[in-house]
């Protein structure tokens, strides 16, 4: 029952996030279409193999245009990585903790499961800017009103466990997609693409001047302290709500303990780690380590709630 509750709460944290990064992730792609007069001549293929099923959607026989893969990881009910099914699976894990939850949060999730419900592929393709405008207006509706009426309680510090873990991992994915376009030689506007995916851009102009370059990119993205969606501002609140529950309420089960350590040292690697580091030793592995060690975590959490005969958190 204890872990469950808390189960729910991290994943609802997890779903809107998730959807939040697929809709900036999508948008990336548009604005990186420039180049491409025909739509459908774009490689759609990699936008599917970033955030969709690829083996499954190759044995559906759809095609890698704009219309099928953005039917598949918008609309399709049986892919479990779909938009939808992030919104229909936070639908769920609300309805589930309903009773710890302001109601306006539950008013949110499902005016916005209703809404996105009604839309069709047409609409999306019409306007494709303003449909996941409007996905992240969603989702910044539900986060303001847990954060203006929530108390800062234990269902508060999961919540946001689980929308820290996600941002940590979601920006490490997103760099990747571009760089793996581009390497060394990224052009200007991809690299503002980037940077408005993640709504940093004046933020980085602020901090960096507009000095765009690889490294520039790596020391604002993954290693700044203060930018709101950098990996390393993300695994720093992962590490905080996690530890203000291992002191307030103790450590129930083993593998509380084990987590928060894991994550402060991965937190802290970052912190005395610097871009020309990562430059030399291969910026794409050392992506691939980083999504690997929050995948490793985000598992060594799954597994506190799935001990058996233990309490996560005394709720």
């Amino acid at each position: 029952m204890i872990g469950r509750i808390a189960e729910s709460l991290y994943w609802l944290g997890r779903y809107l996030e998730r959807i939040e990064n697929h809709a900036r992730l999508i948008d990336v792609d548009y604005h990186m279409q420039t180049s491409h007069e025909d739509r459908d001549q774009y490689p759609w293929k990699e936008l599917m193999e970033t955030i969709g099923n690829i083996s499954d959607f190759q044995n559906k026989k759809h095609s890698f245009t704009e219309s099928d893969v953005l039917s598949t990881i918008v609309f399709d009910k049986d892919n479990s990585n779909s938009i939808i099914s992030c919104v229909a699976n936070a639908r769920v894990n609300t309805q589930t903790v309903r009773e710890r939850l302001p109601s306006e949060m539950w008013d949110a999730i499902n005016g916005f499961y209703l809404w996105l419900n009604s839309r069709k592929l047409h609409d999306l393709l019409l306007y494709p800017h303003t449909f996941f405008e409007q996905i992240k207006n969603q989702t910044s509706l539900f986060q303001g009103i847990a954060t203006s009426t929530m108390l800062r309680g234990p269902e508060w510090h999961m919540l946001q466990a689980g929308k820290y873990l996600e941002r940590a991992e979601n920006t490490l994915r997103i760099f990747r997609v571009v760089y793996s376009d581009n390497h060394q030689d990224m052009p200007y506007d991809d690299a503002i693409a980037l940077l408005k995916s993640v709504s940093g851009y004046e933020a980085f102009r602020k901090c960096l001047s507009n000095k765009v370059s690889i490294e520039n990119m790596l020391d604002f993205l993954i290693l700044n302290a203060i930018f709101p969606r950098s990996t390393r501002f993300s695994l720093g609140h992962l590490k905080d709500h996690l530890g203000c529950l291992y002191v307030s309420r103790g450590v129930i089960s083993p593998e509380f303990g084990r987590v928060v350590k894991s994550i402060g040292k991965f937190y802290s690697q970052l912190a005395y780690m610097d871009p020309a580091e990562i430059s030399r030793a291969g910026v794409i592995p050392f992506l691939e380590k980083e999504i690997g060690r929050c995948n490793t975590i985000g598992s060594e959490i799954g597994k506190m709630f799935s001990t058996k005969g233990v309490n996560v958190l005394s709720f």
